[in-house]
């Protein structure tokens, strides 16, 4: 239902649709603020329909603003001084981050901005606020907004023979800003061309069959001054439909269930009122995630610089900030699901499911809950499971310093013992140059 018109991509159709929810802001007793705003960046290849998800967000948020990277600047994104004609004196003017205080900014061709401009934005989006002293002036103006930006890679494409961060090509203080970086490729097989064509298809139909008329999820494409003159011409209180009617559908198919934009926009805006608060098997979940996506960053790093390293794939940085989106997507992902007083390790999962797919990382089959393993204290769970290790399995060649001792974890420790042991050599050998560390200084570290 989230930009039907749109095929595929519908990871990234989550984490807009989880964007747009938002976590809890958070503003503590220090005076220290943390946001709920969660902002998404999406870099893919050409003709891959960034641009219109972008703009489904934009009809869609109750308050959005829109711009492009080449037709903005850094004053422009965020307070400009201006000196009145005639006079001496100073004015202030919002930018267009100020002016969607509380709402959502839509930035397309984000690659094309300068590197100045992109600076200027960085106290905006972490801090949401734009401080301003010139001309006699301190002031701090408010800009709690979320960030959907779009890009294309820096060559336009995606090169196979260059890593992700180098394809981006943007630094990781900004990315770091970044609660989700989706990649969007045009992957060219015949299952995919055949799908994509036959909704295209199917769209031109239902265009030519309504004579002119805007129905159903086709008003997505109207413009935003005629959509709001529509709503103000019928506001009486009728009952909001749940489904689109008219939906086109392929032949011998059932037509599929999408939500008018009129409920969905009042669903999401119910499901921002909630405020749920992390249960304890929830923070345990969070710190494990945390730990875990910590450790594969610090094994991809330590894999660049080794010669024999089968899986040379660097990834992108994970931060404190990296923390804190993990527990803003899960707030979201509970709000989505209506719930009210606190986030379930489940939605922890699926943030962190999410987040590892839209850095192109590789998926754990099973993401069992924190408390799952806990009660294996016998020796049929014995630690060497190459599975079971959703943090151990990225690690390359680390693996044949944590086997030096495979009898150990199998005689009498636990399964969660091991895996904190694992842990440990893991950040010794992430610690040191070399892959090869004798037994005596491996358990000095450890």
């Amino acid at each position: 239902s989230f930009a039907p018109s749109i095929c595929g991509h519908e990871r990234v159709k989550a984490g807009l649709l989880l964007q747009m929810i938002g976590g809890t802001e958070k503003n503590l007793p220090n005076g220290t603020h943390l946001r709920g705003d969660i902002n998404v960046l999406l870099v893919g290849d050409p003709s891959c329909g960034k641009s219109q998800m972008l703009r489904f967000v934009m009809n869609t948020a109750p308050l959005a603003i829109s711009t492009t990277g080449r037709g903005s600047s850094g004053v422009g994104l965020t307070a400009a001084m201006i000196r009145e004609p005639g006079s001496r004196d100073f004015t202030l003017e919002a930018g267009a981050m100020v002016l969607a205080d509380r709402g959502v900014i839509c930035i397309d061709e984000f690659d094309k901005m300068g590197q100045n401009d992109r600076v200027a934005i960085h106290e905006a989006m972490e801090q949401q606020c734009v401080t301003i002293a010139k001309a006699g002036m301190h002031v701090t103006l408010n800009a709690r907004c979320s960030v959907t930006a779009a890009a294309n890679p820096i060559y336009g494409n995606f090169d196979p023979s260059m890593d992700l961060a180098k394809n981006i090509g943007l630094p990781d203080s900004l990315l770091s800003r970044f609660d989700l970086v989706f990649v969007v490729r045009d992957l060219t097989t015949e299952e995919i061309d055949r799908k994509i064509a036959s909704q295209v298809l199917r769209q031109a139909q239902q265009r030519f069959n309504s004579e002119g008329r805007k129905r159903g999820v086709e008003q997505m494409h109207s413009s935003i001054l005629e959509r709001r003159q529509e709503v103000d011409m019928r506001r009486t209180q009728e009952a909001t439909e749940v489904f689109a009617k008219g939906v086109p559908r392929g032949d011998g198919e059932e037509a599929p269930e999408v939500l008018t934009v009129d409920f969905l926009r009042k669903y999401l805006r119910y499901c921002r009122r909630l405020a749920p608060k992390l249960s304890e098997a929830a923070q345990a979940e969070v710190a494990e995630k945390y730990c875990d996506m910590r450790m594969r960053f610090q094994s991809g790093f330590a894999d660049l610089h080794n010669p024999n390293a089968e899986n040379k794939k660097p990834r992108l940085a994970v931060t404190t900030r990296t923390l804190e989106a993990l527990i803003r997507l899960a707030t979201a992902h509970a709000k989505l699901k209506l719930r009210k007083d606190e986030v379930l390790p489940e939605d922890v999962q699926e943030a962190y499911k999410l987040m590892l797919v839209a850095r192109e990382e590789d998926v754990p089959e099973h993401a069992a809950p924190a408390a799952g393993p806990a009660s294996g204290d016998e020796g049929g769970d014995d630690g060497d499971d190459p599975d079971y290790q959703p943090e151990g399995q990225p690690r390359g060649q680390k693996r044949s310093a944590e086997e030096a001792f495979p009898g150990e974890a199998a005689g009498g420790i636990s399964s969660a013992r091991f895996r904190s042991l694992q842990t440990l050599v893991g950040r010794t050998f992430a610690r040191l140059p070399e892959q090869q560390i004798s037994r005596g200084d491996l358990l000095e570290s450890v």
